[in-house]
Formats: structure tokens, C-alpha cells, sequence
């Protein structure tokens, strides 16, 4: 009796364990909705005026820098970490210019982070990345 418990603990383990890595890594809510995108239907189906209200609606963590501060190993200047935005391949700049685009002018939000932005982005720029907003516009 007691070696057939153990061997269904065992065997439970190992079901919970295939469940727990079957996401593949993913960054999918539970609903099925990217982390890190903004479809069409999405904005469509949020009432809000500029592409700011759209993600701070949406996509809240998008507008945060964590770890707000970053200092070089010389001593150097401290310089502030910035979320640059992107429309259709063009630079922009930080996530205040996100108030002056048009929500429903858009297809689709992509967010980047520091790692990715750095490898992704044609013109990122100076500054100390923290991540990007890479917007496509309906136009395109």
C-alpha cells in the first residue's frame, strides 16, 4: 500500500509539472491576450481619444520604468531611463508623444523591452532605453 502512494504522488508531480511548463513561455494573459501586443479589435473596442489613454487603459505597464535611474561604472552623469515610441519606423520619443497620436488612426501597439528595443529598433537613440512602444498606423 504505501509503495503505490508514492508512486501516485509521483505521478501526480509530474502531471502538475507538464501543466505548469505547457504555456511555452508566452506572454498571454488568461483570457488569450498578449502582454505585449494591441490588436485592432482591442483598440477598437476601447473608447479613448489618443494612443496614451489606449495603453494606460490597456497596457498600463507599458508607462513604467522599473529601476527609474541608471549610473555609469566611471561616475559619470546619472541619466533617467526613457520608454521611447515608434509610428510606422519613425522615431518619435518618450511616451508623452503617445497623446498626440490619433487611437482610432492605429492597427496595432507592440512593446519592446530594454534587451529587445536595443536589437529591434533602426534609431534608439542615446538614450538609456527601458523599453519601446512600436505603434503601426492604419495607413500602412
Amino acid at each position: 500500500m504505501r509503495e503505490w502512494s508514492y508512486r501516485a504522488i509521483i505521478v501526480a508531480t509530474a502531471l502538475l509539472a507538464a501543466c505548469a511548463s505547457s504555456s511555452g513561455g508566452s506572454r498571454t494573459s488568461p483570457a488569450g491576450v498578449s502582454s505585449d501586443l494591441v490588436t485592432t479589435s482591442e483598440i477598437e473596442a476601447t473608447p479613448v481619444q489618443n494612443a496614451y489613454d489606449l495603453v494606460n487603459r490597456l497596457r498600463p505597464r507599458w508607462l513604467t520604468v522599473s529601476g527609474t535611474r541608471v549610473g555609469s561604472i566611471s561616475g559619470g552623469s546619472v541619466r533617467r531611463q526613457m520608454i521611447v515610441v515608434y509610428l510606422d519606423g519613425t522615431r518619435l520619443g518618450g511616451i508623452e508623444t503617445l497623446r498626440s497620436v490619433t487611437a482610432s488612426s492605429l492597427k496595432s501597439l507592440r512593446y519592446y523591452d530594454a534587451t529587445r528595443a536595443a536589437t529591434v529598433l533602426r534609431d534608439p537613440g542615446a538614450d538609456q532605453l527601458a523599453g519601446a512602444i512600436v505603434m503601426s498606423s492604419k495607413d500602412r
